[in-house]
């Protein structure tokens, strides 16, 4: 049986988690990628809410793991900014 958008939500997770990581790393040098990943984080986050309202008709039984999981994941973006922006500033 083919399940629906709603059911993956790791596809999501993966965005979420691929845009930080590429912002953090190379947001130093390129500024712009900061109101860009901020202009995407927005965007999907009205998408999501309004799919929730209107298409969604069950949420799907997910528990708190995954969730942990990718915040446990990005708490290590603030590090590789920090290291690759001093490398960025630093490199002549």
């Amino acid at each position: 049986m083919f399940a629906g958008p709603e059911y993956q939500i790791h596809y999501k997770y993966s965005s979420i988690t691929n845009v930080v990581f590429v912002t953090m790393t190379f947001g130093v040098g390129i500024p712009i990628l900061f109101p860009s990943a901020l202009l995407f984080l927005v965007i999907l986050y009205f998408i999501e809410k309004l799919l929730l309202y209107y298409y969604y008709r069950q949420p799907p039984q997910y528990d708190e793991r995954l969730n942990n999981r990718a915040l446990s994941i990005l708490t290590f973006a603030p590090l590789l900014l920090l290291s690759c922006g001093y490398w960025f500033l630093s490199n002549k």
